[in-house]
């Protein structure tokens, strides 16, 4: 605890007490007053407390999101009451390295066929998550979720008698927040095909390709609207929510070192890309972040580069002082650090390779 100063109120230090507490002790204190209700769903509260998250995260300690359906984490008595997820806490003290796992408050959108749920976004502890067909937005922290309404481009798939149709299929999906509108969207991109069947109308004789289209989510209208994008196919990314506008993301060359493309995801809120080098029975990898200039993308650096290892099949995030976690061949979690070239196995549950892990810090941001 800081230091208190002379001109703070009792008010301001239960405010700077409660901003440092989890989510599940405030959603509890929320019953206790009318006053602490207000508070802790205030906007400005809110934030405090997603502020001093992210500093207690990137000072001391991280944790990892696991979808329960993908990993051997939770418990017999936690699997019966349908708890769907589960992190693990990672700290450093000294050269020691320690862990634990936690369930999250459960989720109660899905408990009879788990392995169903793929997630798809993430941010400030809201994650965007698919349900065989339906979308929801999730505060896994809180247990609050919000099911988004139907789109207007995905459609089903023409009926057997029609000759023609037009077929649609969820090319890609992301979540952020609009700092300049201060709310949080979602963007789908839909890809489509002039769909030609046969006399019997059972089976496909063409498949026309069509031009991606596009739609945008917001939280506070709950609805969505169709956007124009200019993106060609097979190429990588990047939506500003704020404009509203799409551009390419070139990735770094590493082809000629005999790397290849494997995948992005977020690191301390920077584009993280990592490639992989195979040589039997070797591994290596490297780790790229994206700089960002007054808001905006410019260039690759290259972060660390890891290996060769054994059995290593991918990196899941890098985190404290150079580590980097990663998943074995048969689904144990390494750390290695890139300075000292410590490399240990991590004594937690199996994951199982499908699994999408998150970099998570823990919010009571409101999603409902």
């Amino acid at each position: 605890m800081s230091q208190v100063r002379e001109y703070e109120t009792p008010e301001d230090r239960m405010v700077e007490i409660l901003s440092r507490l989890p989510p599940k002790s405030l959603m509890r204190f929320k019953c206790i007053r009318k006053s602490w209700c207000t508070l802790i769903n205030s906007p400005c509260f809110v934030a405090k407390h997603l502020s001093d998250s992210v500093d207690n995260k990137l000072s001391s300690s991280t944790c990892i999101l696991l979808n329960c359906s993908q990993a051997h984490v939770c418990s017999e008595e936690s699997w019966k009451q349908g708890v769907l997820w589960s992190v693990i806490n990672l700290s450093i003290d000294g050269d020691e390295l320690h862990y634990d796992i936690e369930d999250l408050t459960n989720v109660p959108f899905l408990k009879d066929d788990h392995h169903e749920v793929e997630i798809h976004g993430y941010c400030d502890g809201i994650i965007c998550v698919t349900v065989n067909e339906n979308f929801f937005l999730c505060n896994p922290a809180t247990g609050e979720f919000r099911q988004l309404p139907d789109s207007c481009l995905l459609l089903p798939l023409p009926g057997v008698k029609e000759k023609f149709g037009l077929e649609t299929t969820l090319k890609g999906l992301g979540f952020g927040y609009d700092c300049k509108a201060k709310e949080y969207k979602v963007v789908r991109i839909i890809d489509n095909y002039d769909c030609e069947y046969s006399d019997d109308g059972e089976t496909y004789i063409e498949h026309i390709a069509l031009p991606y289209t596009a739609e945008v989510y917001t939280m506070a209208a709950n609805s969505w609207k169709e956007i124009t994008i200019d993106i060609l196919k097979e190429y990588i990314f990047s939506f500003d929510l704020a404009n509203e506008i799409s551009d390419i993301i070139e990735l770094p060359f590493r082809g000629e070192f005999g790397f290849k493309r494997d995948g992005i995801f977020l690191y301390n809120e920077s584009l993280t890309y990592y490639c992989t080098s195979y040589e039997e029975p070797s591994t290596l990898f490297e780790i790229w972040l994206m700089d960002y200039d007054d808001g905006f993308k410019s260039a690759w650096t290259k972060h660390l580069t890891a290996g060769p290892f054994k059995d290593m099949e991918f990196p899941l995030t890098p985190w404290k002082r150079d580590e980097l976690l990663m998943i074995a061949s048969d689904g144990r979690v390494a750390s290695y650090n890139s300075c000292t070239g410590n490399f240990k196995y991590l004594h937690i549950p199996i994951i199982i390779n499908e699994n999408r892990v998150l970099d998570y810090v823990k919010s009571i941001i409101l999603v409902n």
